[in-house]
């Protein structure tokens, strides 16, 4: 619009100019050949003067006219460019109208809360509806406002350094994910996106925000999943590789450089270095035909040693699966690896402490027990087979329980189960009759420890039983040859003195006599009456010790 008055009104003016000069121009003509061509046709000098008179009039008349035609004609031509100015304003104050009816419609019905705020006291000039709903407060209490009234306060400082970095270069790019804050209290994180505008013929921010505080929340939860995840894989050794056969390309992460305990900056990922790092007895896997590995499984898994950069031998456990394309053919190979050495060397421990077991089991004369009370599984030793002769190839939970005579069941059960139920007891010893495969009825003593856990719950019970039918018929031949020793003993202390003692007294006298020369045939009867009875109770020592030979 002033470029189109500017042309108007230089127009004007050279319009002006022309007819002045044309008004000059044609004056000037028709006074020189009207003069002139008086002078040569008149000689007369009152006529002359008459006709310079008229002459006069008629250049008034000649000059009226003319300038009456331009002057008309300036006039038709700078009213119509005015008029034209008048509709081109018109237009474009209709456009105006129409563009900011277009713009407000769009500013209230935007998806996004908009503002438009003072860039000097930053208090709100407009904001829209959805500015209003999302936020809570009302247009009215917006219009008394700053942008200070939407963040929270200790964010205020940090926001007045934006602004103020904002104001002094336009091309300033500021953070743009900051925190408000709604009526109620609550605090949000958004994206906002600020331009200057003019509005009201005032330089103004128009600024427009994003609420971003689930994809935050999802982005900080996703975060601490990945920490917890990367801290698990460094917890449990485990570690991520890949090979991309359209790339060419295989990548380790540090979990598994840790494991090979290389180093990531000087070890080179080739198929024949990462072969060299396994044990030479487990480098047979490495199959160049995946078909062959993985025939119709997508996923393979296996447990293998390998050789760390320090020389330490290793278990893992490889999980690899194979990728294929649309058309079946391998692109990508993605597998983890899982330090399994502890636990190869526990299983290791357990299985020779079972050999041990077992050995040390065949070599007792005692019944052992392993009760797994948590699974209520038992493993029976090798004595239930040699000693009671039970055939173990057939498992049976029940095989103790059940061959308990039926007369002292019922009670040691009920003791043993008062003792899983007591935690302040850690033994089980009883002596009872049990069953032998045979049916043979034998008496058993029963010695046994419970293992419990943190709340003192049996988790296990280890036992051993010992046949006592032997010992006990042992027992009782050694009480008999004690009772027959301490007769034996008896007889020999009191029995066997009578006679011998009678025997060296009539010996005694037998000799006194003979020194004084007289003869007595009685003390010989004596004497053999006595050695006939120490005879006597010497058979029947020798017969009781027979007896006890027997035993």
């Amino acid at each position: 619009m002033p470029n189109t008055k500017n042309k108007i009104k230089s127009s004007s003016k050279l319009s002006s100019f022309k007819i002045v000069l044309l008004y000059a121009v044609v004056s000037a003509i028709y006074i020189y050949t009207s003069d002139y061509f008086l002078k040569i046709f008149v000689t007369n000098i009152e006529l002359l003067t008459k006709l310079q008179t008229y002459k006069g009039f008629g250049f008034i008349l000649i000059t009226a006219t003319l300038l009456y035609i331009l002057v008309k004609k300036n006039i038709d031509t700078t009213t119509s460019s005015y008029q034209q100015i008048i509709d081109v304003k018109q237009i474009s104050d209709n456009q105006l109208i129409k563009s900011q009816s277009e713009y407000m419609s769009l500013f209230n019905h935007s998806p996004l809360p908009m503002w438009l705020f003072d860039v000097e006291t930053l208090q709100f000039l407009l904001v829209n509806n959805l500015a209003c709903s999302i936020y809570g407060f009302t247009h009215e209490e917006y219009s008394s406002m700053t942008l200070k009234d939407i963040r929270p306060p200790e964010d205020i400082s940090l926001m007045n350094e934006v602004l103020s970095a904002c104001f002094k270069n336009e091309h300033y790019a500021p953070q743009n994910i900051v925190r408000h804050r709604k009526k109620n209290g609550e605090i949000i994180q958004v994206k906002v996106e600020t331009t200057f505008v003019i509005f009201e013929e005032k330089k103004v921010i128009l600024a427009s925000a994003v609420n971003v505080s689930v994809e935050m929340d999802i982005q900080n939860k996703l975060m601490e999943s990945n920490s917890k995840l990367q801290l698990a894989s460094e917890i449990a050794n485990l570690g991520y590789w890949t090979n991309d056969f359209i790339k060419s390309e295989i990548q380790w992460s540090d979990e598994v450089y840790k494991i090979f305990e290389l180093n990531p900056q000087t070890f080179e990922l080739t198929i024949n270095n990462i072969k060299n790092c396994f044990h030479p007895d487990d480098q047979i896997e490495f199959n160049p035909n995946l078909n062959t590995n993985f025939e119709d499984k997508t996923i393979k898994e296996s447990e293998r040693r390998i050789i760390t950069g320090s020389g330490n031998i290793k278990w893992i456990l490889e999980r690899i699966n194979l990728i294929k394309d649309t058309n079946g053919k391998p692109i990508k190979l993605d597998g983890i690896v899982i330090d399994i050495t502890k636990r190869k060397l526990h299983e290791q421990e357990i299985s020779e402490s079972n050999e041990r077991f077992k050995i040390i089991a065949k070599a007792t004369i005692e019944a052992i027990i392993d009760w797994d009370i948590k699974n209520d599984k038992v493993i029976w030793g090798e004595g239930f087979h040699t000693i009671f002769g039970y055939d173990l190839s057939e498992y049976n939970n029940n095989l103790w329980s059940n061959n308990i005579h039926p007369e002292d069941r019922e009670k040691v059960l009920e003791d043993l189960n008062k003792i899983l139920e007591d935690s302040t007891k850690e033994h089980f010893n009883a002596e009872f009759r049990f069953l032998k495969a045979n049916g043979d009825v034998t008496y058993v003593q029963h010695k046994g420890i419970l293992i419990r856990d943190a709340n003192g719950k049996a988790i296990r019970g280890l036992a051993a039983m010992f046949d006592l039918t032997e010992s006990l018929d042992k027992m009782r031949k050694i009480k008999s040859q004690n009772k027959a020793l301490k007769d034996i003993a008896w007889t020999q202390s009191h029995i066997v003195r009578a006679p011998l003692a009678n025997l060296q007294g009539f010996i005694s006298l037998l000799k006194d006599n003979i020194n004084s020369g007289v003869t007595d045939d009685k003390l010989i009867d004596y004497i053999t009456d006595s050695a006939l009875k120490l005879d006597e109770i010497i058979r029947d020592i020798v017969n009781k010790t027979r007896d006890i030979d027997d035993l």
